[in-house]
């Protein structure tokens, strides 16, 4: 599929031919206004998969906004395509300013049927599932990242995603359809007796 141009390459690296250690650490100042240090490729791969995410995100959003009939859901299918956008545009952003370019597969697009496969209740199971992987893989490129640029960015994408998360929770929630996890016994009721 690569050779024909139907996925998406990831940015490339020399080898190394040794080991190097870090010799000495920035000071904040230098790390917030200085000069920046090159991504290191536990970075590319985070800032590379966050993208590929939100492109599949997108693609998937794109579908199930057409077909959803519900306003309510649609307006917010909307949002989060916005956000997803948001998302590939500016960890596209960081990797361009260091010279790693990825490009994107023209054949992914979204037909145009306009009747759903899933029912309303099960499109909005699935964007809550996506915003719970979406959250832990936020918080994964989060730890391995060591640039605080990238964190700041990280964080604040994070509490965007939390947000639009906890609106498709409320959706959820006021139509019935979010059921309640197995919960132990609260024994601090009887402590009270």
């Amino acid at each position: 599929m690569l050779s024909k141009g139907l996925n998406d390459r990831a940015p490339k690296m020399e080898y190394p031919k040794n080991v190097e250690f870090v010799k000495n650490q920035p000071s904040l100042i230098n790390t917030w206004l200085g000069e920046k240090r090159p991504l290191n490729t536990l970075e590319i791969t985070e800032l590379f998969m966050e993208i590929e995410r939100n492109a599949v995100g997108l693609i998937l959003l794109m579908g199930l906004i057409q077909v959803t009939k519900d306003k309510e859901i649609k307006n917010y299918l909307l949002k989060g395509k916005k956000l997803a956008k948001k998302q590939v545009d500016i960890f596209d952003k960081l990797l361009k300013e260091n010279d790693h370019f990825i490009g994107f597969p023209i054949t992914m697009e979204v037909r145009n049927s306009t009747i759903s496969p899933f029912s309303e209740r099960l499109i909005l199971f699935i964007i809550a599932t996506s915003n719970q992987i979406a959250i832990s893989a936020l918080a994964d490129a989060l730890s391995v990242s060591m640039r605080r640029d990238l964190a700041a960015h990280y964080f604040l994408v994070l509490g965007e995603v939390m947000r639009y998360g906890d609106e498709g929770l409320k959706l959820l929630i006021e139509r019935g359809w979010m059921e309640q996890p197995p919960q132990p016994i609260d024994r601090n009721k009887f402590y009270k007796k």
